[in-house]
């Protein structure tokens, strides 16, 4: 399989999980919005790696690479792996924490911070 392809499914998926992110957000799944916004990055920065050669298994070898190759060198603003850290720690208490709730104030910005996110990978 072409790596072109691989980059085109992660775009792809990235513009599905902030459609998924956007309507839970106006259906009052603060939760759900935040882990979609988090997929969204996600994918969206996975496609970034693969164009560029790099390899990675797991979520955290994707969040050092950002910070280590991306923010460090100043590929993209340092903005960027503060948003990515919060989607990444809050993905989490929203999957295996019960009883969190998240503010709507607050999502609804994430959510356009990683659309703003994937936006910025889109130019990379």
């Amino acid at each position: 399989m072409s790596q072109q392809i691989i980059i085109d499914y992660w775009v792809e998926k990235a513009g599905e999980d902030l459609a998924l992110a956007r309507d839970n957000f106006k259906s009052g799944r603060y939760q759900n919005a935040v882990r979609d916004a988090y997929f969204a990055c996600f994918h969206a920065f996975s496609a970034v790696l693969i164009k560029e050669g790099k390899r990675f298994k797991k979520h955290k070898e994707v969040r050092s690479m950002l910070h280590r190759d991306f923010i460090r060198t100043k590929k993209i603003d340092s903005f960027w792996g503060k948003h990515y850290d919060w989607l990444f720690d809050n993905r989490h208490k929203a999957d295996y924490r019960p009883l969190v709730k998240f503010d709507p104030d607050q999502v609804r910005e994430i959510v356009e911070e990683s659309e703003a996110f994937v936006k910025e990978m889109a130019g990379l």
